[in-house]
């Protein structure tokens, strides 16, 4: 089995674009490539696809060694030799996309392609199809609902919030609609916060504002931390970057179509959309 793991996109470009879909093909072309540690990371196989009527788009985020060297067998000796292998695939990350929620989907794949390499990856490569100075790609996973929250309510002492914040597409949820709208009337495209208290006897309150920007950006729209004192009296940091609490849906290895990873998790997809509106 492997896992899918949700999240949702934001993207902020300073040039203009009449077609979102196009724009967002565009970002996926085949073109760039991102270098690290001597690997090569770049999309292929990027489609369009319908499922029930509507368009989503799939593709591989494919990791790949330029220059390699295998250990073979040389029969014609008898003996083992080096052999010089040129872009060898160490990992292929498949990803599908829906437009219409601007909901990103995609696997990790174990000590290769982690989540946090997709998503650093990925944004790269998408910016350096469009230039990289006019465009920004943000990804934000999508976490179970309250349930940063709910951690967040478990420290014995709030000291630090820092909160990041994007529009919605609009796709609003009641708890955060007055935020959401306040963001865009505003044209406000990335919304920073952050909340302090250094006083050792005193602790930040968290009102119906914050828990609602809290909910954002647990919904995908945005990022949030916060530092506290735990139930040990030990301070700690969490983040609703984290890979606890994420929603995510576990897939058999052998399915080979998009459509077919997107049948399975149609109900629960429909759900993440269902919490905005």
């Amino acid at each position: 089995m492997a896992k899918l793991l949700f999240s949702r996109y934001t993207i902020t470009s300073g040039g203009q674009y009449k077609e979102k879909f196009d724009f967002l093909l565009n970002g996926l072309k085949n073109e760039a490539s991102a270098t690290y540690r001597n690997y090569v990371y770049r999309f292929f196989d990027t489609e369009v696809f319908k499922y029930e009527g509507k368009d989503y788009i799939a593709g591989h985020l494919v990791k790949y060694n330029p220059e390699d060297i295998e250990e073979v067998v040389d029969e014609s000796t008898r003996k083992l030799r080096d052999e010089n292998l040129r872009n060898k695939v160490e990992g292929k990350a498949r990803f599908i996309i829906d437009p219409s929620s601007s909901i990103l989907m995609f696997f990790e794949v174990s000590n290769v392609i982690t989540k946090n390499t997709f998503i650093d990856k990925f944004c790269k490569l998408f910016q350096q199809n469009h230039g990289n100075y006019f465009t920004q790609f943000y990804i934000s996973p999508i976490k179970e609902q309250y349930s940063f929250i709910e951690k967040v309510r478990s420290f014995k002492a709030i000291k630090k919030i820092m909160i990041t914040l994007f529009p919605s597409n609009p796709n609003f949820a009641d708890r955060w609609k007055s935020i959401d709208e306040r963001l865009r009337r505003n044209n406000i495209n990335k919304y920073k916060e952050i909340q302090e208290n250094t006083k050792p006897e005193s602790q930040i309150i968290v009102d119906e504002e914050t828990e609602s920007k809290f909910l954002m950006s647990e919904d995908g729209y945005g990022k949030s931390d916060a530092t506290g004192i735990n139930e040990k009296g030990e301070e700690k940091t969490i983040s609703t970057k984290d890979s606890e609490k994420i929603v995510t849906k576990q897939i058999p290895n052998d399915l080979e179509k998009a459509v077919d990873v997107l049948r399975i998790v149609s109900e629960t997809l429909q759900d993440i959309v269902n919490r905005t509106k």
